[in-house]
This record gives C-alpha cells, structure tokens and sequence, in this order.
C-alpha cells in the first residue's frame, strides 16, 4: 500500500515541476538556514560543558555600588588575596585557582630564530589543571607549575620547539615579568568552545613574588586584577556561600569601604553561565551573548516556518485540481484515513528531498559557515547528538506542519460537490491562504527592516565623531626585551627621539593605553580634597606624554597640556592630571575653568593628591556600546604603547624604516604594528558580523516568501486565464489586466505592512538599547521598508500577471 502511495507521491511531484521546484527549493533553503543557525546555538551552549567538574565551578564575581545604590551585578575581576583568604573559612569551598593574563615576549633561547609575542598566556595556581579539565600528554601533573616552570600547548610546542621533545627545554619570556621557565609538560590544544584560551601556562607565584605590578599593597587586596575561579562541594548552599564570601571581604577591606561609603559584595557565579551573561563584566576569556543567539533562533524558525507557509499555500491552492483527484479516488472506496496517509506522504517526501539537498548544503559550505560564524566548529556536526535529534526534529515538524492542513482539507472534500465543480464557500473565500500570505510578509517586513537599522547603527558608529583623530596613525607595542644594564624607559625615550627624526614621520606620542582598547586603571576612585572619599566617582586613567593630545587632536577647552615640567604620574605628590568634560561634571564643577588647580584626590588604597591642569573636551575612547566615562589622563614620560603619525604617500617605506630602526635598536623583540582606526574598529567586528548574518539570513528568508508568491500568483494567472481573455475581447488593456491580478496580494502585503511595523519597531528598539549611541527608528525608515516590500512583492508577481495580460484571448477562451 505504502508503495503505492509512494508512486502516486512521486507521480505528483513530477506532474507539477513548477509548484515542486518552489516547494523543494524553498524548503531546502529554509531548512539549511535553520540548520546552520543550530549548529552555532549548539556551539555556544556547548561552552565550557567539557569539564568533568563543570556544575562545581563557580567564577567568583566582585559588584558594588556607592553610597545608596543599588548594587547591580559586577565582573569577573578580583584581588590577589582572595583565595587564599576564602578557602581558610568557607569549608564548601574545595579548591581555588587565581589567573591572570599577559601578552609576553617569548623566545627560544636555543633558536634565535623562534621569537613570538603570545596574546594568550595565563599565570595560574598549579591547582588549575585539577579544576579544569585541560588534559597533559606530556608531564607529570604533580610535578607541573612549580615556580620556574611552564606547560605549553601541542601547537606552541611545535611553534617553539620543532619536532624536538620540549620537556626539558627553555623558554625566555620578557612581559609581566622576566625570567626562564622549564617546560615540564605538554597540554592538548584548547578546544575552541573554551572560555579561557591560552597556549601557555605559567605558575602565578612567580608573578606574585616578581612582577612589576603586583606589590604586596594592602596585603595583596588593592588590586582587583586576577580572576578567581572556586570549585564547591556539590550540593553546596550557594546563598550561603554568598553571604560568606562578602564576610570575608568585609573583614579585610570593610573599614576603608566604609570609610569611602563604598558598598560592595561577592557572589559565586556558574562557570556555565558567564559566557553568554552579558551582563557580568569578564576580565579575561571569550564572551557571546544570549541576545544574539535568541535573534538567530528567531530568524532561523521564521525562515523554516515561510518556507512550510508556502508550501500550505501552494497545496491549498491547487486544491481545485486535487478536488478532482479526490472525488475520484472516494469514489471507488478510498477512505478518508487512506487519503490523509497519502498527502502526508506527499509531504513527506517533498520533505525528504529538501532535508536531503538542505544537508548537503551545509557539508559543502561548511568552510564558509564556519567563517561566517567567526567559529572554527570543534566537531563533525554528525557527532553531536544534540544537533541530530534538532535535524531530525526540523524534519518531522516540518513534514507534519507542512503536511497537516492540505491533509485534512482535501481528504474532507464530499466526492459529489466535488466532481460537479462545486467547492465549500467557505475555502473558497481563501481565508487561510491569505492569512499565511500575510504572516508571510509580516515575518519579511520585520526582517527587512531589522537589516536597515542594523547597518543604520553600524554605519552611524563608525561614523559618528570621536572627538580625537585616528587617521594615518601607526601604533607600535614598545618593546619588553633590552640587554641586560638597560633602562627600558630610557630606551624607548631614545627610540622615539630617534622616531621624530624621520622625515616622512610627522607626530610622536607615547602611552600606556590606545583608543579602542580599554585604560590602565579602571574604577579609580576620585574625590574633592574638601569633601571626603565617601563622595568619590569612580573613574577611568590611563598615563600619556605631553605628545598626546596634539597627535590625536583632542581639543583642550581649559587649562594647558602636559609639559616636560609635568609631575609624573604617581612619582611625586600632587601629580597633574588631564580631566574630560563628564568627569569635571560628575565632580560638581559648574565650568571647566573651575575646576584648574582644584586640590583633588584619587586612590583605590593610600590616597595621593591630584590636581587638574587642564580639561579635554568629550571623546570616545571606547565603542558606542558604552556610555561616556569619566576620563583622567595622567603624565608620563614614556609610555609602553608608541603612536606615529606618518606621511601615508609613501607609507610602505616609512612602516619599513620604523621596522628597520625597532630591530636595530631592539633586537630579540618581536616588531609589530597596527593602525589606530582599525584598532578602534575591531570593537565593532562583532557587531559587524551579526549585521552580515542578519542580512544573509533575512535576505534568504525573503527570497523564500518572494517563490511563495511567485508561485500563488502563477497559479492565480492559470486559474483566470478564461476570464482574462473575456476582458481582453471586450477591451481590456494589459496595465489594467496586470493591475487586476496584483491588486489582490498588493492588499495583502500592505496589511502585513501595517500589522508587522509596529512590530519591527519594538523588536528592533530593545536591540538599540544595547548601544549608549545610537540611531533613532523614525517614520521615514518605516515608510521606506514598506515601499521596499512592495517593490519585492510586485516583482514577485509581475513576470506571471505581465505574462497572462498579454495572452493572445483566443488562446486564453481554448485553455478550459
């Protein structure tokens, strides 16, 4: 029976080539979307889920608030002496491990030739590894991370080391700190649905007792720069847990708290909900969003569900055709069950060829998938399990969603009315079919117009004026390695005044941080003298020369510059500080001018006195996701992160002759340059990518609702082809004839217009509110997704209208 039901299956599909074409096709595409949006939901809910003791691991998370607010929740950062100080009260606490990040220098002593600077380097407690689930192939774990040693990765071993055994051998890093570690062990590669990334290991007491940043201040809690990850008990009270943890803090740091009328707590946070928490600040590690992953959600079901729309549409409206094929068939006994076993099968197998070109759509464009995404995929797709239960899942809905409605309607048909011609009024009125024509369109317009706004928003970020000047400025890490004996201030002192001597070289300036990539010092406390600390704003610094301004054309709007006569910052006491117009504000100055030579201090532990010599008018030292902060610049002579301004006629030459005097002037370093726009542009690439996914997605689900209505409307024009002759021969034209045959779904898509607007403009406002700048969704922008949507659709249908019009009548009067 089956068999023949299959027959009849197939027969049908190569009856109508047309009407199957845009079944399978839109099905297939509409699948594929789907499937390539899980297969990335599945990669970033895979985070982290490969440590066996994943549901004990817990990121300790530091939030706080002053005076009467609200404490909200904080980020990932913490003092160094917060472990040690936790597991000695908090019995639920098994084990604790601080990292910390660097981006050293590191050189194969034995190979002058392998010299790289890491961007992933971590220095942890040897207990990490017992935590985290970071296997060794090489080494003992016992006998790893003990000071003076380091555990590196299959790819560095290879990179550093050859096809020689690295245990054993040397490695010289130059960063946070100085030194030659032994490398006692080899990890496997960090899989890419790790938050932590690392190709390096290094034990975080030998930063401790030699790193130039980690004094001992406070013992160890003036700092938050470390993060610490906790492994509980399982089944541990973590309230409780909570409660305790802020004791200890309180008990270490709550007099000063106090005293700055500072209010703060520590809460455990699950190591499986950080990654796509975006609203727990990370220190260190990579970060997704759950916004993000719930659009593509959307996106991917409302491209799979326009897909089976069409494909009811097109069944429902060959119905008259099928009525026929069903009269028949009761006729001579077919029962109502049989038929509906029949049109599920029809469906089914529709189904099957589109899933099957789906698939193969996704293993032939893997490569590009993976480089849309940004994601390089840890696994075949046919391994996870999770994603073949949601491939097959997509299957069976669809087949039964797409199969339900033509089965139960056509099957219902009464043989009688229906061999005499004759329908039910009520399908007739065609209410469905033009339901889902509008749900259609609805699904489009909210697309269409979510990829406006989107670009809108990119395209006013990386436009919108910065308040500094980022253009043809080269920026040049300065370097971690000089001879023993050498001053490395001092000779990036010389470097820069040998940088000015060059003649396509226009401006130097020297800093320890750049646009685009964060301050020195976040959460620097900064208060009027007269005052107190309890009334202190919390601000954001960073050090600069007195090249600075002028070389990224910061407008100064009171009060001077640096100068070599600047106290540096922190050497001497008061030392000067630049100002931005937010933090001259936020203090209670009413003007700029008042707030020059105003006794000022600042300080997270021992307070120092500051004074204001000058203010800067507002700029964007950060993306326009956040708000305008308030800014402190203070002076130093030089600092680790060089900028250039350059003649760019003859940029490559003028990049070679920097590069040549660095290797001279520093050899062992690693040269390396960026440019300060694309620098500050990276900040946006997420941005930009999600704004490329959007539109390929969306202009794919578009397409599909657009062969939906190519095919109504060619059935429509096949359903009216007498009529049309009838008017032709009685004086029609062809406009007014392709007029007649668009009016109908023109009406359709300006109802979907009206309903989905609204829509769009809700959905598309919550995703603006992620920006502190950004673009407002006005009329005009509505306005115009409409007319783009109606433009799509009269396209759709006029190729078929235009085609019936002009019919010779004849012909049109012969068709029935």
């Amino acid at each position: 029976m089956f068999t023949h039901y299959f027959k009849i299956a197939f027969r049908s599909l190569l009856r109508k080539k047309g009407y199957s074409f845009i079944n399978i096709v839109g099905l297939a595409v509409g699948m594929a979307c789907c499937l390539a949006i899980f297969q990335y939901v599945s990669f970033e809910y895979s985070m982290d889920q490969f440590h066996e003791n994943k549901h004990d691991l817990y990121a300790v998370i530091m939030a706080g608030a002053w005076g009467g607010d609200e404490i909200e929740l904080g980020g990932t950062y913490s003092p160094q002496a917060l472990g040690p100080a936790l597991i000695e009260v908090i019995p639920e606490i098994q084990r604790y491990a601080r990292v910390n990040p660097d981006s050293p220098v590191v050189s194969n002593p034995a190979d002058i030739d392998r010299v790289f600077e890491e961007d992933e380097v971590l220095y942890v407690d040897p207990v990490f590894l017992e935590m985290f689930t970071f296997p060794l192939i090489q080494g003992n774990l016992m006998n790893s991370l003990n000071p003076g040693t380091a555990l590196i990765s299959q790819s560095a071993a290879q990179k550093y080391f050859g096809n020689t055994d690295p245990v054993g051998q040397v490695l010289n890093v130059a960063g946070n700190i100085t030194k030659s570690f032994t490398v006692t062990g080899v990890f496997e590669d960090v899989p890419p649905n790790s938050q932590l990334q690392f190709n390096m290991l290094f034990p975080v007491d030998d930063l401790l007792q030699e790193g130039q940043y980690f004094e001992e201040q406070e013992n160890g809690w003036s700092f938050n720069n470390f993060v610490t990850y906790i492994q509980l008990v399982p089944g541990s009270n973590r309230e409780s847990i909570d409660e305790k943890m802020t004791e200890v803090l309180m008990e270490h740091r709550g007099e000063i708290l106090r005293e700055r009328n500072f209010k703060q707590r520590l809460y455990a946070q699950p190591l499986l909900d950080i990654y796509l928490n975006d609203q727990v600040e990370t220190f260190i590690g990579q970060t997704g969003s759950y916004r993000t992953v719930y659009f593509f959600i959307i996106i991917g079901l409302m491209t799979l569900l326009i897909a089976m729309v069409n494909y009811v549409n097109l069944a429902t409206a060959r119905a008259l055709d099928r009525a026929r094929e069903v009269g028949v068939r009761k006729v001579n006994g077919a029962e109502r069950r049989q038929l509906m076993y029949q049109f599920f099968l029809e469906s089914a197998l529709t189904n099957l060829i589109a899933f099957t070109i789906a698939v193969a759509i996704i293993e032939l464009f893997q490569p590009v998938i993976s480089n849309l995404w940004g994601i390089q995929f840890f696994e075949n797709i046919w391994m996870n399990p999770w994603l073949l239960g949601a491939f097959f899942s997509i299957f069976l809905v669809s087949t039964l969603l797409a199969g339900l409605y033509p089965a139960v309607v056509l099957s219902a048909f009464k043989p009688v009315s229906v061999l005499k011609g004759k329908i039910d009024s009520s399908f007739s009125q065609l209410w469905l079919r033009k339901g889902l024509v509008v749900l259609q369109f609805s699904a489009a317009v909210v697309l269409i117009c979510g990829t406006m706004v989107v670009f809108n928003q990119l395209d006013y970020m990386r436009n919108m004026d910065l308040g500094l000047d980022l253009e043809q400025v080269i920026t040049i890490p300065g370097p971690r390695i000089v001879p023993e004996g050498t001053d490395l201030a001092a000779s990036r002192t010389i470097f820069v005044d040998e940088l000015r001597r060059q003649s396509d070289v226009r401006q130097v300036a020297t800093s320890w941080a750049l646009p685009g990539i964060g301050f020195n010092w976040n959460g620097a406390s900064l208060w009027r003298a007269e005052e107190g600390e309890n009334r202190a704003i919390q601000s954001v610094a960073t050090y600069i020369d007195s090249s600075f301004i002028s070389l990224y054309d910061l407008e100064l709007i009171a009060g001077r510059n640096f100068d070599e006569t600047s106290t540096p910052f922190g050497a001497a006491s008061p030392s000067d500080i630049l100002l931005n117009e937010t933090a001259v504000r936020t203090l209670g100055f009413v003007t700029p001018d008042e707030a020059l030579g105003h006794p000022l201090k600042m300080g997270t532990g021992d307070s120092f006195d500051v004074i204001v010599v000058g203010v800067l008018k507002d700029f964007n030292w950060t993306s326009a996701h956040s708000p305008q902060q308030n800014i402190i610049f203070g002076y130093t002579q030089a600092g680790g992160h060089i900028s250039v301004r350059a003649d760019v006629s003859n940029l490559p030459a003028t990049i070679a002759s920097i590069q040549s005097l660095y290797r001279d002037m520093f050899p062992g370093n690693v040269f390396r340059y960026d440019f300060a726009d694309e620098t500050f542009g990276a900040q946006y690439q997420t941005d930009q990518q999600f704004a490329s996914l959007f539109t390929i997605f969306a202009g794919l689900a578009i397409l599909i609702a657009c062969l939906g209505l190519f095919g109504l409307a060619t059935f429509t024009a096949q359903q009216r082809t007498k009529e049309i002759g009838v008017r032709k021969v009685l004086g029609a034209s062809v406009p007014s004839l392709f007029a007649l045959l668009s009016k109908d779904f023109l009406k359709l898509v300006l109802i979907a217009i009206i309903i989905a607007s609204p829509l769009a403009y809700f959905i598309m406002q919550r995703w603006l509110e992620e920006f502190a700048y950004r673009i407002e969704i006005g009329i005009g922008l509505l306005a115009l997704v409409g007319l783009l949507i109606v433009i799509i659709a009269i396209i759709s249908v006029s190729y078929q209208s235009i085609q019936a019009a002009m019919m010779n009548p004849v012909n049109s009067l012969r068709s029935e």
